[in-house]
């Protein structure tokens, strides 16, 4: 695995961190580990939808996490592909698989968190 597939690997598994299962680490926490913001201008949603792909396990492991959010703010995922935002519902898309639907929810849901105040 190439050091940017590893890195990949690390922003994905942040759901998997929060959970309740995987220690349930604060998202601030989990994002600064994943030092996202660091890496977050070498890659786009494209690059996640291939590693989600190739690892199915983490698109229900992003599925698990928007389900159980316990706030309206940032973004959501449902399993028919789309994504938006309770509080802007203007925001709302459509995918045609779920990789990609994950893959954007994904992007804006942690370009959220970093842009707030956590």
């Amino acid at each position: 695995m190439s050091e940017a597939d590893f890195r990949l690997v690390a922003i994905l598994r942040i759901a998997h961190y929060v959970s309740k299962s995987g220690g349930g680490l604060a998202l601030r926490d989990a994002i600064a580990r994943s030092d996202y913001g660091t890496y977050r201008s070498s890659f786009d949603a494209q690059d996640l939808q291939a590693v989600l792909t190739a690892h199915p396990a983490l698109i229900e492991e992003w599925l698990a996490y928007s389900e159980d959010k316990r706030t309206d703010a940032g973004w959501y995922v449902l399993r028919d592909g789309e994504i938006g935002q309770l509080q802007n519902p203007t925001a709302q898309r459509s995918y045609a698989s779920i990789e990609e639907a994950v893959a954007q929810f994904i992007v804006r849901e942690l370009d959220f968190w970093v842009g707030s105040s956590l």
